[in-house]
């Protein structure tokens, strides 16, 4: 009998674009690293764009994350406001940087996702399936010993690389990296926010926002 946590099918927009983190995910920050560059004064607005095939799976993870980073004091607004389509010309891009006041822009991608399948021997249970029977069916069922089929449970690892860039700087220059990992992946909302809300802690703790 195969018991799975997820529906592989309901995640296909994964392998190109971003990946959907589930209900029961947990999201945590495994990796980071910062310029050694001289430190800015934090963010002010930024821009949070989502590299992810699916328009709608980019627009729920910029709309979380733009969300849990603005609730932590920075103006953040997701890019599929101004952009509808990831945006493809330069110079568009810069030009509304400069025209909205930008000081800072997130990219969030992709980069990793792990399969990983483990064997669940079967063994012997009780069962209490014995609701409305006597006082001795009861006690019998109880005392009774059935055998649970073994059972192949998966587990899937999603990883993310968000980027956080800084427009100070002629070309903008990179301040911040890190990788956030989910745990068995289900649907897009939940997942949104928890990378949203690992990313922003990040981000509150190294006083980049």
């Amino acid at each position: 009998m195969m018991k799975r946590r997820w529906n592989i099918a309901g995640i296909a927009v994964l392998v190109c674009g971003l990946a959907a983190v589930g209900a029961a995910a947990k999201t945590k920050v495994v990796a980071t690293e910062e310029a050694k560059n001289p430190p800015e004064a934090p963010a002010k607005k930024i821009l949070v764009v989502v590299v992810a095939a699916d328009a709608n799976v980019r627009s729920s993870f910029e709309e979380m994350i733009a969300g849990e980073l603005s609730l932590r004091g920075a103006k953040a607004v997701a890019s599929s406001v101004s952009f509808p389509e990831l945006p493809k010309d330069r110079a568009a891009f810069e030009a509304k940087l400069t025209s909205e006041g930008f000081d800072a822009v997130t990219v969030t991608r992709l980069v990793g996702k792990e399969d990983k399948y483990e064997w669940k021997e079967g063994h012997e249970s009780y069962r209490s399936d014995y609701m409305g029977m006597d006082c001795w069916g009861g006690y019998w069922y109880a005392y009774s010993q059935v055998f649970v089929q073994g059972y192949l449970e998966s587990e899937t690892k999603v990883r993310a690389r968000t980027d956080l860039w800084r427009t100070s700087a002629t070309k903008g220059r990179l301040v911040w990296s890190g990788t956030t990992e989910s745990l068995d992946p289900s649907t897009v909302p939940q997942a949104a926010r928890e990378v949203g809300v690992a990313i922003a802690k990040a981000l509150t703790k190294t006083k980049l926002i």
